[in-house]
Formats: structure tokens, sequence, C-alpha cells
């Protein structure tokens, strides 16, 4: 197992017949001032696949897609190695063939959901000797997973909908443009990604103010207008409804707050190609 690494944060991009599922691997050394005690977990629809070596176990965790923040604290800290592996918002739902409904703002154990898939990646975990070597270990017990395509094409196409849209558009319009019914489109989102179709767009749409809170500076205003809010009011209620704090907090203290930054995916992956 590896135990010590010259970089700290190892984040890897999946390779491109896995990138509809699984948008990147990181493999972390923490030391005890890694993490604070407010690190947070901000909301997103993605579920992660999470292995930690404590010094005595491995812990295999299977994270659901989240609706609120999760506060994680300082207890990255405790692990010698950590492996994040990040996955698209259907991905889970790919990997494992279960309704993501029963996994959503949920940390449960791997092995209680799925023995096989906790049993071929706690011995990539424990096998591998370098962090490349256990990427590599990763993506052939995953690819298996992919021979047989489960995801519905019409969530595909109503998630690439509200993607392009950044999150700024109405659930009829999407039912009208992936040929779905609303009530069929909140089934298909509730069984595969695990939240109904409305949370979807408006954590998409959450996601992209992150992105640009965290690229450059902005004035909130502007960026309101510019991510579809009525006004900056309605800007600031829904922000930290969402993320628990005002934006202009979350702008001060950014170091304690994790998002899914799908630029930084799109930044490795652009140099691998």
């Amino acid at each position: 197992m590896i135990i010590k690494n010259d970089k700290q944060f190892n984040m890897f991009p999946s390779h491109v017949g896995l990138r509809k599922y699984i948008q990147y691997y990181n493999i972390v050394f923490p030391s005890n001032e890694t993490f604070t005690a407010q690190y947070t977990l901000m909301p997103n629809a993605c579920g992660t696949l999470s292995l930690a070596f404590n010094g005595n176990a491995v812990i295999a965790e299977l994270w659901g897609a989240s609706l609120t923040p999760v506060l994680l604290g300082m207890e990255p800290n405790s692990y010698h190695v950590l492996l994040l592996i990040q996955l698209s918002p259907y991905g889970l739902y790919q990997i494992t063939r279960q309704s993501q409904a029963e996994f959503a703002d949920k940390r449960l154990s791997l092995t209680d959901i799925d023995n096989e898939l906790f049993h071929s990646l706690h011995q990539a975990f424990v096998a591998s000797k370098t962090v490349s070597n256990l990427v590599n270990t990763c993506e052939k017990v995953l690819y298996r997973r992919m021979e047989k395509h489960v995801v519905s094409d019409s969530l595909l196409l109503a998630t690439k909908v509200i993607s392009d849209n950044y999150g700024q558009i109405q659930v009829k319009e999407v039912a009208r443009q992936s040929h779905y019914s609303e009530r069929q489109l909140n089934r298909l989102f509730l069984a595969q990604i695990g939240m109904n179709i409305k949370n979807y767009a408006r954590l998409t749409r959450f996601n992209y103010v992150l992105k640009h809170i965290q690229t450059s500076p902005c004035f909130f205003a502007a960026l309101s207008q510019q991510a579809g809010y009525f006004d900056q009011a309605h800007f600031d209620k829904d922000f930290k409804a969402i993320s628990g704090v005002t934006p202009q907090k979350y702008l001060k203290t950014m170091s304690d707050f994790y998002y899914d930054g799908t630029e930084i995916y799109n930044t490795i992956s652009s140099k691998e190609d």
C-alpha cells in the first residue's frame, strides 16, 4: 500500500472510455493540518467512492448525491492515504445498478451495498505501490461495470439540456426537449441520480455560480443577473439556502469549502488529450 508520496494531492482524469461516468481520481496524503475544522463539502449531484487507510484498516464508503452541505471537518487528517473516485451525476447508478434515491445525502459502507465492488477496489487499494498503479487498477475494475449501458438515454439528454443552460431552464422545457413527461423524468432522476429534476437544475445553477466565484473576482449583482436570478436578494437567499452561508462569507472563507469543480476535471483531461 502507498503510504507516502511526494505530492499531497494527486488528481488523475479517468480514461476517455469511462469519462461519461467517472470524472476523476483524487489520491490524498493528508497531514495533521491539511483540513480545517470547518472543512465542508458543497452540495452536488455527483456520487463518490471513497477508500481510506487510517493506519489499522481500510474504510470503504459510498457517498450519494448531496442536497445539503456536508461538514467533514478534520476527519480526513486522520487518514494515511485517501482515494476519492469522483463520479458523474449518473455514474453511481451505472456502477451499482441500484436506486439512487436510497443513497442521496448518505455515507454508506461499500461492503453493505456492493460486496463484489468492495473486494475489487479494496484489493487495488492495498496492492498498489504507486498512485498511477492504483488509478490504473481501479480503472480496470470499473471498466467491467460499463459493459452494459443502464443509464436512460432520456436522462442523459435531459442532463445535457440542463447543463447547456447552466441550470437556468424550466422543468417543462427540459421535458419537451427530452420527449418525456415531467412525471417520467422525475422518476428517472430520482432513481438514477437521487433527486428530482428541479433540485438537479437548482444545483447545476448553484455550481455554475461557485465556478465563477472560484475562478475570478466578481461583483455579486452582476453574477446574480448572469446566473438568471430575479435580483441579488433572490441570489443571496438561494445561495444561503443551499450552502448554509452567504455568498460574501463563502468568498471570505473559500478554503473551508470544497465543491465539485468540473473545470478542474476539464483542465486535467484536456492536458491528457
